[in-house]
């Protein structure tokens, strides 16, 4: 898969987040995501433009592995594609102050990805470890979450949902993100975090 030239790259890449921009892809569900890679395979300007360098096969877990896959990155302003796609989430600063409160800032050189997660710093001195993303990476939220906790027995820690609307989270699916949240002494919080298009410069 190495061996597809960098303008078809470059182009398809381009394609696919377009139509990624207009799915909304971070908010599709798992079978609306099938039926799009099915479309994407069979595209002229997608899979047409890739078929002479792989099968057909190889094509759709191209996209899924690659585009698909860090397209939720690139809306936090991170990764290969996050230049052609025209939208973008809020930033951690709007994570922290949604979820911490006003009087919270970010130290922005402690950001890191794979989950989104930062130290903010409050009033008084106060740290606070802050990790986000939506209900699906529940499990990678709580992880790091556990990983800090070891690190420091006493560090406070916030566990934030993020959802594309002001709709709460179902009790059940809440109750079960504070129940992990409390096993490794963290406060958990929901927002809405939806991705917006970028500015016009």
């Amino acid at each position: 898969m190495g061996n597809i030239p960098a303008d078809v790259r470059t182009a398809v890449i381009e394609e696919v987040v377009r139509r990624l921009d207009v799915a909304r892809w971070e908010e599709t569900s798992p079978s609306t995501a099938s039926e799009m890679y099915d479309r994407f395979v069979k595209d002229p300007k997608i899979g047409g433009r890739l078929s002479p360098y792989m099968a057909a096969e190889k094509i759709r877990v191209w996209i899924k592995d690659g585009p698909a896959k860090e397209y939720r990155r690139a809306l936090e302003g991170i990764g290969p594609i996050a230049p052609y796609t025209r939208r973008a989430y809020p930033g951690p600063e709007s994570v922290v102050r949604l979820a911490l409160g006003d009087r919270w800032i970010t130290k922005t050189n402690t950001i890191k990805e794979k989950p989104m997660r930062c130290f903010a710093e409050g009033p008084e001195g106060a740290s606070m470890f802050v990790i986000w993303g939506p209900l699906s990476a529940l499990q990678g939220l709580i992880w790091n979450s556990c990983l800090v906790r070891a690190e420091d027995s006493s560090k406070p820690i916030t566990v934030v949902i993020t959802k594309p609307n002001s709709a709460p989270l179902p009790a059940n699916e809440w109750d079960l993100v504070v129940a992990l949240s409390h096993i490794v002494g963290a406060e958990c919080k929901q927002i809405t975090y939806a991705a917006s298009r970028k500015p016009v410069l």
